[in-house]
């Protein structure tokens, strides 16, 4: 735990239990079943273990107070797209839980929820910090119509090429600056920081 709150800060730390209170609990109680699918197009996630539902079902005790949080009351509204990124982030398990580049690209996308950005802008983008988060290609999940173009191309596009709005290209270009300078394990800027 102490390593976790080194890792994510303060202010993450309550993102990652807002997360679990709001949407993984809760959307498993409401939907009858483990969500296992991030999102339409995403890698395979791994499958979620008794283990993992044990775990979480624990945390609803240290947790609980957390339930009338004040904390993003217009990404609240948003409800669908909140939980689509609770159920990536628990998709993603273990990993989630200890990558702190996961839960900044969540806390940016509710910051932009909060802001006023257009919400399908606000999940294609987290579907893209993710994925680049993770390592893996953003080509995976851009609109269809784009795809063909880099396939035409066999390069990426400039930003302004194929977002919905000057705001998710900037998003776009600060996104694979801030992953580029991200890329060192969590664990190994931790051992660095001990020696």
């Amino acid at each position: 735990m102490v390593l976790r709150r080194r890792l994510l800060g303060e202010e993450d730390l309550r993102l990652d239990v807002l997360f679990l209170r709001r949407g993984i609990l809760e959307g498993m109680v409401r939907r009858g079943a483990l969500p296992t699918t991030p999102w339409p197009g995403a890698l395979d996630p791994p499958a979620i273990t008794l283990f993992h539902f044990q775990w979480l079902s624990q945390e609803r005790v240290r947790i609980r107070h957390w339930e009338e949080s004040r904390l993003f009351p217009r990404a609240r509204e948003q409800a669908p797209l909140v939980l689509e990124i609770c159920h990536a982030l628990t998709a993603l398990l273990p990993r989630a839980w200890w990558d702190p580049a996961l839960f900044r690209c969540a806390l940016r996308a509710l910051r932009r929820l909060e802001t006023g950005d257009p919400p399908q802008e606000v999940a294609l983008f987290f579907r893209l910090e993710a994925l680049e988060a993770l390592g893996h290609s953003p080509l995976l999940l851009l609109p269809q119509g784009v795809m063909e173009k880099v396939r035409q191309s066999q390069e990426l596009a400039p930003p302004e090429k194929f977002v919905l709005s000057e705001v998710t290209g900037k998003i776009w270009r600060e996104t694979l600056e801030t992953h580029s300078k991200e890329r060192r394990s969590p664990w190994e800027s931790s051992q660095k920081g001990d020696q």
